[in-house]
């Protein structure tokens, strides 16, 4: 009698649409992982370009793939069948136009079986291809983080960090446990965040990494948003995060959780002006006012837990829409000349002071 088959130690996900050009650089570089127990489940969600073709001929070659072909459903839905399909211990996620660092599942395994974390989370680099001066490791994670094991459920450092569910591995029974799904919106948009943010919530055994273990392809990181479905698709997010945390009223730091969500919620909100098509800027920022004052309203947000530098940009979108897009556009950049002159714009010497403070307290906690 045959022994029988051993389960896979760690499921990688790799949702594919439309991506002729770079799938097959991704999965070759997955392949090239020195792991043993690697299960590769590429979701194929209905791609009419060349996608399928390469995905079957490099599974050809290596039995560790396995293809799910399915109908076109958007990002979330795919990752969902994924995680269905999934027979690891541990489950990642690897974007078909990105690339895994050499070493990086290794090691990612390494800490995730050394410590017995739930989650485990490595940096990662943004890669321009074609203008590799400009590829750089992005430094999110800090290293006051990476001793032992850190409780996400009350440690605010981690949401700081970037919500990249490709930078980390995670126990399946532990997904399973929480029932940690995605949102099913339409597209390919922002569909991590509310993941992201649960996975920290409810676990008490995350441990990270400095060491990159994703080269984040950046071609079309600075194109604008034209759709206004797309530049309301993080408000979903987010609004699904404050359902959960409704729905779990007795959650270990749930009051800091709500906090910390509205304080992300204000922060990917600003983010997404930056990469507004004109057309949509206005709207975009009346919405952000309008929510802030209902939830000021209904005391879900209360003003007096924020930080000035936070404080003096939400009254200054509310009251002055158009002068603080003015200044956002005349100082927009990440130099340090950028944030003194858009911070000396917003509130003089006193606007200085409040974002250095903000600055200095982003980290502690």
């Amino acid at each position: 009698m045959s022994a029988p088959e051993q389960s896979p130690l760690v499921s990688v996900l790799v949702p594919v649409y439309n991506v002729e050009a770079y799938v097959e650089d991704c999965l070759r570089s997955l392949l090239a992982q020195d792991v043993d127990g690697l299960e590769v489940i590429v979701i194929n969600d209905g791609s009419t370009d060349g996608s399928r073709e390469i995905v079957g001929r490099v599974a050809q070659e290596d039995e560790r793939i396995h293809i799910i072909d399915k109908p076109n459903s958007g990002y979330g839905a795919s990752l969902n069948r994924g995680l269905d399909e999934a027979q690891g211990t541990y489950v990642g996620i690897l974007e078909s136009d990105d690339e895994m660092v050499p070493g990086a599942l290794a090691a990612l395994l390494a800490i995730a079986q050394d410590r017995g974390a739930d989650v485990v989370k490595g940096d990662y680099i943004l890669w321009w291809p074609t203008d590799e001066k400009r590829t750089h490791q992005a430094h999110e994670v800090i290293p006051g983080l990476c001793e032992g094991l850190v409780d996400t459920r009350t440690d605010m450092r981690v949401y700081s960090i970037r919500s990249t569910i490709w930078s980390g591995l995670y126990r399946r029974d532990h997904l399973l446990r929480h029932g940690i799904r995605f949102q099913e919106t339409p597209g390919a948009s922002y569909q991590d965040t509310s993941f992201n943010f649960k996975v920290f919530a409810t676990s008490d055994k995350t441990a990270f990494m400095t060491d990159p273990v994703i080269r984040y392809r950046q071609d079309n990181a600075s194109s604008s948003i034209h759709s206004s479905g797309k530049a309301e698709a993080v408000g979903v997010e987010f609004d699904e995060i404050d359902r959960w945390l409704d729905a779990h009223p007795d959650a270990v730091g749930h009051d800091r959780l709500v906090r910390e969500s509205l304080i992300q919620r204000f922060n990917a909100y600003r983010w997404n002006l930056d990469r507004l098509d004109e057309s949509l800027v206005a709207d975009y920022l009346h919405s952000i006012g309008v929510q802030f004052a209902a939830f000021e309203a209904s005391g879900r947000f209360d003003p007096a837990t924020w930080d000035s530098w936070r404080m003096m940009n939400l009254r200054v979108m509310q009251v002055q829409p158009k002068r603080y897009m003015r200044l956002r556009k005349l100082y927009r950049g990440t130099s340090t000349l950028s944030k003194i002159g858009f911070a000396l714009g917003l509130g003089g010497i006193r606007g200085l002071v409040a974002a250095l403070d903000e600055r200095r307290s982003r980290r502690v906690g």
